[in-house]
């Protein structure tokens, strides 16, 4: 009796010290309820991959209102009222997709600025921006998750300084690999080649149709020709100058509490990122 009253009682105390955990976990906000419930699971179980093999917090955000602020500041605020990130520096990214404004913002926090810096981040958007545009919304997210994860995994190979740039993610790209590179240049090289050969043999061509004047007055015009003197002359100068607006701190606006431009701090915690409309 007691052996059963024991194993109850860890079963009870492994439940309750389950559900909270995976509650506070939640890293799909789909507020603006553009997905699925399959799709959400993906989106969620990227997140969890994200936070085990980087260690960085990674969270997906849909809203149709960003109450006043720009997306971008949106999703910072969001991340800091979650309590999102990981360690001293709340190392982590947002991606925040508002279609309200119809704008898709990958917010960056901590350590993750250097795994996906700014530059990074709008090369992303760039690849994934259609996707939205045409309604795939689960596609444009999942898309964004992979490059994401290249991006990390190079960081964490290579470190900050070594690691290829923001085109690295393109792994499927014939382009982007070497042996793609080494054909595209080849071919070049080749229909250069042959564009200049058919070039020159057209040129050699239509000189054998040309023969050329031994006599000088083929070149002069009838009746000779007149010489003509144009002559300037200076009167004096006039300048005019117009004073330019000094700016100052009146002409910038900045909203919950945040300030710069592409990176910017805001509740201890500084951002980056970089996206654009759709």
């Amino acid at each position: 009796m007691k052996k059963k009253g024991f194993v109850l009682l860890m079963m009870v105390f492994l439940l309750l010290s389950v559900l909270p955990a995976s509650a506070a976990e939640q890293r799909v906000f789909d507020n603006a309820d553009l997905l699925t419930a399959e799709e959400e699971q993906n989106l969620q179980q990227f997140c969890e991959d994200a936070k085990e093999e980087y260690d960085i917090d990674f969270a997906y955000l849909t809203t149709k209102d960003t109450e006043g602020l720009s997306t971008r500041e949106y999703g910072a605020q969001f991340y800091i009222e979650q309590n999102l990130g990981v360690g001293e520096d709340y190392s982590g990214a947002i991606f925040v997709l508002d279609m309200g404004e119809r704008e898709g913002q990958l917010v960056t926090c901590g350590e993750a600025m250097e795994m996906i810096t700014d530059a990074d981040a709008d090369a992303i958007w760039d690849e994934i921006s259609g996707y939205f545009s045409n309604g795939d919304y689960y596609g444009g997210m999942e898309q964004l998750w992979w490059d994401v994860d290249s991006l990390c995994a190079d960081y964490q190979t290579y470190g900050a300084e070594g690691r290829p740039k923001s085109d690295a993610f393109f792994s499927e790209s014939p382009v982007s690999s070497g042996g793609g590179i080494a054909m595209i240049i080849l071919l070049a090289a080749a229909f250069s080649a042959v564009i200049a050969g058919v070039s020159v043999m057209s040129m050699r061509k239509a000189c054998k149709n040309v023969h050329p004047f031994t006599d000088g007055r083929a070149y002069l015009k009838e009746n000779g020709c007149y010489l003509r003197t144009n002559q300037d002359t200076f009167a004096n100068t006039h300048t005019t100058m117009v004073p330019i607006p000094r700016e100052d701190d009146n002409n910038h606006h900045h909203t919950g509490g945040f300030s710069g431009g592409g990176s910017f701090s805001g509740g201890g915690r500084s951002f980056g990122g970089g996206g654009g409309k759709f």
